[in-house]
């Protein structure tokens, strides 16, 4: 399959306006997001400070951001970006269950988000994982725990029930539920520390102890260090010059992945400048 000009990675202000503007270059786009479009823009109540549109919805302006891409051509697929790397010229880059090729890429994935749980930096790889349909036949018939910031993880969960003797389903979003397979345990509190020196031994939460051999957390985006280890960080941020270029030719970021303000002006302004400069890239 030929390979894109510019894969977009993520799908919030900042991917699809930097999709957009690939489009309006006439180069072939892709934008990968784990979400159809930011769940985050999505919630937001009331939006009173981006010029021109005061007192949208969240909604409102992720529709009309997702309407535009459409109607440009961009390509927009599902799916959750585990690595990407450069071979042979081109990016490849991994999904869980396929494999893109692009030229050039904007990384437009949010705040970055941070190994944040005692025990799990330790344990990844020996228990924890970050990708149920990657991972989840190395638990089969065995007990396991998952703790999702997204409504999304409810289909990790379900995939998992399915393979899995028990399951057990920590949710940190509002909401009923009404997607989760009955044979998953729904469990509340938050959760303390993961218990294990080579190998995860269990979950300690404020509700309690859970003895399971697998875990699986479910956010935003992978840590960016896993997403793509040579990208240069600086407090914690992806480092970025004026005109959206990392440390690595080819690679782009924008957006609430490159520091504050976190403001969906600035996302939207970051993403067209990134996508310019992957245009002025590929001319070279």
């Amino acid at each position: 399959m030929e390979p894109f000009d510019l894969m977009v990675i993520g799908g919030g202000p900042a991917g699809l306006s930097a999709a957009v503007t690939g489009r309006r270059r006439n180069k072939r786009v892709l934008l990968v997001g784990k979400e159809a479009v930011s769940n985050k823009l999505r919630q937001a109540h009331q939006v009173d400070n981006y010029l021109g549109l005061p007192g949208i919805s969240g909604a409102d302006l992720a529709a009309k951001y997702r309407n535009h891409a459409v109607a440009e051509g961009v390509q927009l697929e599902e799916d959750e970006i585990q690595n990407l790397w450069l071979e042979e010229g081109l990016f490849q880059v991994m999904g869980k269950t396929r494999l893109y090729t692009a030229k050039t890429v904007v990384i437009a994935t949010g705040a970055p988000q941070k190994v944040s749980l005692p025990g799990e930096e330790a344990l990844v790889g020996k228990g924890v994982s970050y990708c149920a349909t990657c991972d989840g036949m190395f638990f089969r018939g065995k007990k396991v725990f998952v703790l999702s910031e997204l409504v999304e993880g409810e289909k990790e969960a379900n995939f998992l029930a399915d393979l899995c003797a028990e399951v057990f389903y920590l949710p940190r979003y509002p909401g009923e539920y009404k997607g989760l397979d009955p044979r998953i345990k729904l469990v509340s509190g938050r959760v303390l520390r993961l218990l294990g020196e080579e190998q995860l031994t269990g979950v300690e939460t404020t509700a309690g102890r859970y003895e399971v051999e697998g875990f699986f957390i479910e956010r935003a985006s992978l840590p960016l260090d896993r997403l793509l280890p040579e990208l240069e960080l600086e407090n914690g941020f992806i480092r970025v010059d004026r005109q959206q270029r990392t440390n690595l030719p080819g690679v782009f970021a924008a957006g609430d992945c490159t520091g504050k303000p976190w403001q969906i002006a600035k996302a939207v302004g970051e993403g067209l400048v990134a996508a310019l400069s992957a245009v002025d890239f590929l001319a070279t």
